[in-house]
């Protein structure tokens, strides 16, 4: 054999030694490390379960923060809707508590003599005997006496703010000169009050008792 032909095979054996060597430990090295890749494998399908949990649990926890929010917005509707409610009851208390009822009352004891209560309202309108009631004006005169010892009465029942003025007129003696002397009080929604005393000593005379005022409010002053 020719020098350079050996040394080509002697070349050739050397190589295939080095791949078999190359091959032989490539495969001791997956035998040494195939359960660890085995490991490794089954452990990162078991981090993407714990994950997939997480997430269910992240979602289920989110459900149910959405759903009590949901019922915090509902109760807090329903609150908001009564405190309405309240409201409604309080301006329609403060309403009721504004109004007053009027009751107008005089007596005299003058035996024969008749004397007439008469009540004007704020909007002018004038209550007595021939007027007992006015279209489209509350107030009533309800009681007329119309010979003494008497007394009358003039009533409303949800006064209109303003002033409300109290006369008596000695409409008809009856042939008794006796001066007669008139009391009177009115009653309202917190109380009393009395009126001026009056003495008329002419017929047809008609004097000032009181002048009654009913405040926005519902309060009433007497003058």
């Amino acid at each position: 054999m020719k020098p350079r032909n050996r040394e080509i095979n002697i070349f050739n054996i050397s190589m295939l030694d080095v791949i078999s060597g190359a091959l032989g430990a490539f495969l001791i090295i997956m035998i040494v490390l195939f359960p660890y890749y085995k490991k490794e494998s089954i452990d990162y399908q078991k981090e993407i379960q714990e994950l997939r949990q997480q997430v269910q649990a992240v979602r289920q926890r989110a459900q149910m923060a959405e759903q009590r929010a949901q019922k915090a917005e509902q109760e807090a509707s329903e609150a908001r809707a009564e405190a309405e409610q309240n409201r409604q009851r309080a301006r329609a208390a403060e309403q009721k508590l504004a109004k007053t009822f009027l009751v107008v009352y005089i007596r005299w004891g003058t035996e024969k003599q008749d004397i007439d209560l008469h009540v004007i309202d704020p909007s002018g309108a004038e209550f007595y005997y021939s007027k007992k009631t006015i279209p489209g004006r509350p107030g009533e005169l309800s009681v007329d006496s119309q010979r003494g010892p008497g007394n009358e009465v003039w009533e409303i029942r949800d006064a209109p703010p303003g002033k409300y003025r109290v006369y008596a007129n000695l409409f008809e003696p009856h042939k008794n000169n006796a001066i007669p002397t008139i009391k009177g009080k009115v009653f309202y929604r917190d109380g009393s009050s009395p009126l001026s005393e009056v003495s008329l000593t002419q017929v047809k005379e008609k004097k000032l008792m009181a002048t009654i005022v009913v405040k926005p409010d519902g309060n009433v002053q007497v003058r």
